[in-house]
């Protein structure tokens, strides 16, 4: 009897466990609104953790735009959010932040991501972060009532190379992206549609090298080794049908707008700066100080939300 009643007892908190976490997920199907917090979504057989802050003050307002905020490697969720200042930009511009978390080995503080090249855990361990990244995209546009034409990711250093990735294997969900400091090392990349682009490096960069220009042969990259600002440049030149205007020197960084006949395009190059993201406090992991004053969450914002320039 004792053996039947600890067999019970088990299976009883299991499926209350298994109703705990499938309620969780399925809030969003009956209608049910969660308020700014951490949470968890399973995906691939992993407890897969991220933060949503919605905007102060328009908490239960629908058609809201979402952004999606990837940190670095390492990094984790709340450093990216404690130090970008993401979240103010935010509740003054009226849209919903999210910042989900990588994985790691055994550190909850030493996080990665598979951004679709080498290296690190998460590479090795074949993580689906793209399909962990689209799968909490939908659940929120229908927990929310996100609009679906300003969903946008934002990635520094390896979540930049992430968020390339994700520019390429779902520009069917995405508006738009911004790349801080990283790298687009994918070799196959074929968005489903137009999708607007912001390259934001520094040219002193020791991370990840900003490059001298576009390769004259596109080899196979080495481990670690990745392609220069010149090579995305091209591809989403090309892809988006953009003319480059002449280069302008604004706060300490040279800005390249271009003319496009699909989606945007702009650059954004820190002339004195490494591998930075200008406007962070100090203490974003794997950032260097930075000399230009532009504050780039503004002029992320500012390029999302602008009217495109086609050509003439």
């Amino acid at each position: 009897m004792g053996i039947a009643i600890r067999i019970l007892a088990a299976l009883s908190l299991f499926l209350l466990q298994f109703s705990c976490r499938a309620n969780a997920e399925s809030l969003y199907r009956e209608g049910v609104r969660r308020s700014s917090g951490t949470y968890t979504l399973q995906h691939q057989g992993r407890r897969r953790e991220y933060t949503l802050r919605l905007p102060a003050g328009r908490e239960r307002q629908a058609g809201l735009p979402l952004v999606i905020a990837l940190h670095g490697a390492p990094g984790t969720a709340a450093n990216l959010e404690e130090n970008t200042q993401l979240t103010a930009m935010a509740d003054r511009a009226g849209f919903i932040a999210v910042y989900p978390n990588g994985t790691g080995a055994t550190s909850t503080d030493f996080l990665n991501w598979n951004s679709g090249s080498c290296c690190g855990y998460a590479w090795d361990a074949k993580v689906d972060d793209v399909g962990f990244l689209r799968r909490l995209v939908i659940m929120l546009v229908h927990e929310y009532d996100v609009d679906r034409e300003r969903i946008y990711a934002i990635g520094f250093s390896k979540g930049g190379m992430l968020a390339y990735l994700l520019a390429c294997d779902a520009a069917d969900l995405l508006a738009g992206v911004a790349v801080v400091g990283g790298a687009f090392n994918t070799s196959d990349c074929r968005p489903a549609r137009e999708i607007d682009l912001l390259i934001a490096h520094g040219l002193k960069d020791p991370a990840i090298a900003y490059g001298s220009g576009m390769p004259a042969r596109i080899l196979p990259l080495a481990d670690d080794e990745s392609r220069p600002v010149a090579f995305a440049v091209h591809f989403w030149s090309r892809f988006n049908g953009c003319v480059a205007y002449a280069p302008k020197a604004q706060q300490g960084a040279e800005v390249t707008r271009f003319a496009c006949e699909r989606g945007k395009l702009r650059l954004i190059t820190f002339l004195n700066d490494g591998h930075v993201w200008p406007g962070a406090l100090p203490g974003l992991s794997g950032a260097q100080a930075a000399g230009s004053n532009l504050r780039l969450n503004d002029a992320i914002w500012a390029f999302w939300s602008e009217a495109k320039k086609p050509l003439r």
